[in-house]
C-alpha cells in the first residue's frame, strides 16, 4: 500500500526536477547570454517571455526577430506593463525618446518639441531653439518701463510709462 504511494511521490519530484532543470537551461544559455531574465527562451529567436519585472524588447533583422529581457527599454522605445507581459513600443517616427506613443521628450533631427510633439516648423508665438531642438514661448514683455504694482491696484486710465495722454478730439 505504502509502494505505489511513494512510487507516486518520487515521480512527482522527477518531473518536477526535470522542469526546473529546463528552466534553468532556458535562463542561462543561448545567444551569449541574451536569455537572462528570460522564463521561456530558445536558440533561434531568443526570449519569448520574460521574467515579471522586467520588459520584452523585441529586436528585428530583415524578417527575423530576437527577443531579450531588459529593466529599461532602449532608446528610441517605451515600456507598456501588461497583466500578460511588459513589452517595449517602438516611438513615434520623429520622436528620439519618449514616456508613451503620444508624449515625446526629446525629438529626431529636423524636429523642435512642442508640449510633447515633434513638429517640423514652431508653431505661431514660439521660437526654436537650434540647441535644445525645443519650441519656446515668446517673452510678452513690453518696450517701456512696467508699473510693477498688481494689475488690480492700477489706477483706472493710467499709462505705464506716465507720460501725459494727448487730448481727445470729440466729434
Amino acid at each position: 500500500m505504502w509502494a505505489p504511494l511513494c512510487l507516486l511521490l518520487l515521480v512527482a519530484h522527477a518531473v518536477d526536477m526535470l522542469a526546473l532543470n529546463r528552466r534553468k537551461k532556458q535562463v542561462g544559455s543561448g545567444l551569449g547570454g541574451n536569455c537572462t531574465g528570460c522564463i521561456i527562451c530558445s536558440e533561434e529567436n531568443g526570449c519569448s517571455t520574460c521574467q515579471q519585472r522586467l520588459f520584452l524588447f523585441i529586436r528585428r533583422e530583415g524578417i527575423r526577430q530576437y527577443g531579450k529581457c531588459v529593466h529599461d527599454c532602449p532608446p528610441g522605445y517605451f515600456g507598456i506593463r501588461g497583466q500578460e507581459v511588459n513589452r517595449c513600443k517602438k516611438c513615434g517616427a520623429t520622436c528620439e525618446s519618449c514616456f508613451s506613443q503620444d508624449f515625446c521628450i526629446r525629438c529626431k533631427r529636423r524636429f523642435y518639441l512642442y508640449k510633447g510633439k515633434c513638429l517640423p516648423t514652431c508653431p505661431p508665438g514660439t521660437l526654436a531653439h537650434q540647441n535644445t531642438q525645443e519650441c519656446q514661448e515668446r517673452s510678452s514683455q513690453k518696450k517701456g518701463r512696467k508699473d510693477r504694482r498688481p494689475h488690480k491696484d492700477r489706477k483706472p486710465g493710467r499709462r505705464l510709462d506716465a507720460r501725459p495722454r494727448p487730448p481727445t478730439r470729440q466729434p
